[in-house]
């Protein structure tokens, strides 16, 4: 804390504003300690708690692991989706102490701008003084000076204490731009810590969502292999005759409609620019994400695209419709066969508005969104979303790098 002091050597009336000041300062800076304390303890606490939190997710992160290692089987893919659920509570519990700790961190930060004001402000005040005692001063001729006073030390008493005034003076007004200096530091810093709040927000929605299709896709799985060891060796093996049949197609049809494809791609830059296939979606999984709930049995291809129960689904670019299908996996889905070796896929479909065969043009719908465990054309799908994929060369590849914003 930065103030002023003053050694006078005689009485002035402004020693009493000094005074004031001064045990406003003290006050001050005693009220701000102790709130200070108080916060400083509080997020050391929620820190602590934090780590016990991180602690028990690497646990489960272990037990993750345990399973993945173990032959793939329906009761180490339950053991794994179920102690992931586990994990995401945990992250979500995680979450709302950080939430909680940042909280306090934008207290202690404006607790510390607030004490940081009133220390300029009081600084002010004894720069207002002190020019006050100076211009005072500036008024009184040096013959004033001298025989103004009863006693020539007197005098001297007087010019040193000018001295001091103009030495305090300049002192104060150092202090007034390093408080300032050190007010923009802070209020830089707590914007950092709003946005960092932001940022954990929205995680810990993220988090939510996702423990949600965690606990669902045990419930999926559990339909559609009926709670049976063997019914889940038949659902790992038409997962992988879909794969197989996709990738022997693809390579067929583009060479099929190589020709066709050339004729009627009339967008520059053909399907290497792609518009999104429906609209003001919320990104549920990502190409390969490691959240994926069903990872362990095979690689998330695509993005996952939660909108509304029966939204259009749009062609991403110009192409022939290569098939309209139901498989197992994808549920309801079509294939579009592409220039340049690329293909995409649409599925999870509650409807379709196309047929094989057929051309269809960039942003024409091809169908509607699904995804509604239970309902027609699903498949294994945890909620109401469209599954897009790109390949190249058969080869599934990142949507994000086609996309067009």
């Amino acid at each position: 804390m930065l103030f002023m002091t003053f050694q006078l050597t005689k009485p002035f009336m402004h020693c009493t504003t000094l005074i004031v000041v001064a045990l406003g300062f003290m006050i001050s800076a005693s009220s701000f300690a102790q709130v200070s304390n108080d916060l400083s303890r509080s997020i050391e606490n929620k820190e602590a708690e934090i780590e016990g939190v991180q602690r028990k997710i690497k646990d489960y992160e272990s037990k993750i692991q345990q399973y993945e290692a173990q032959e793939q089987s329906l009761s180490s893919e339950l053991a794994i989706l179920e102690n992931r659920a586990k994990r995401t509570e945990l992250n979500i519990q995680e979450n709302e102490l950080a939430i909680s700790k940042s909280e306090l961190e934008i207290r202690e930060t404006q607790a510390l701008i607030h004490e940081t004001e009133s220390q300029i402000e009081m600084q002010k005040t004894l720069i207002a003084d002190v020019l006050h005692e100076l211009h005072i001063a500036d008024d009184d001729s040096p013959i004033e000076l001298i025989f103004g006073n009863d006693q020539f030390s007197d005098f001297f008493d007087q010019i040193q204490y000018l001295e001091l005034l103009q030495s305090d003076l300049q002192t104060s007004i150092q202090n007034v731009q390093a408080l300032q200096s050190s007010l923009v530091g802070s209020r830089e810093q707590e914007e950092q810590h709003k946005e960092r709040l932001l940022s954990i927000r929205k995680t810990l929605e993220d988090a939510r969502v996702r423990l949600e299709a965690e606990q669902r896709a045990k419930d999926v799985l559990l339909a559609h292999t009926e709670r049976n060891e063997a019914q889940f060796r038949v659902l790992l093996s038409e997962l992988r005759a879909e794969q197989q049949f996709i990738n022997a197609e693809i390579f067929r049809l583009q060479d099929q409609l190589s020709k066709q494809l050339q004729e009627n791609d009339q967008v520059a830059g053909g399907p290497t620019i792609m518009s999104w296939p429906v609209s003001n979606p919320t990104l549920t999984a990502r190409f390969h994400d490691p959240t994926y709930p069903y990872r362990h049995l095979f690689e998330h291809s695509g993005l996952d695209m939660a909108v509304p129960q029966k939204s259009p689904v749009r062609a991403a670019a110009p192409g022939y419709v290569a098939w309209t299908r139901t498989g197992r996996s994808y549920g309801n889905y079509i294939m579009v066969i592409h220039t340049n070796g690329i293909a995409t896929l649409y599925a999870h479909l509650s409807g379709f508005n196309v047929t094989a065969d057929q051309f269809v043009e960039r942003g024409e719908t091809i169908g509607f969104s699904g995804g509604m465990p239970g309902t027609p054309g699903a498949g294994l799908s945890t909620g109401p979303h469209l599954h897009f994929e790109v390949r190249e060369n058969g080869i599934p590849v990142n949507p994000e790098n086609y996309l067009v914003n």
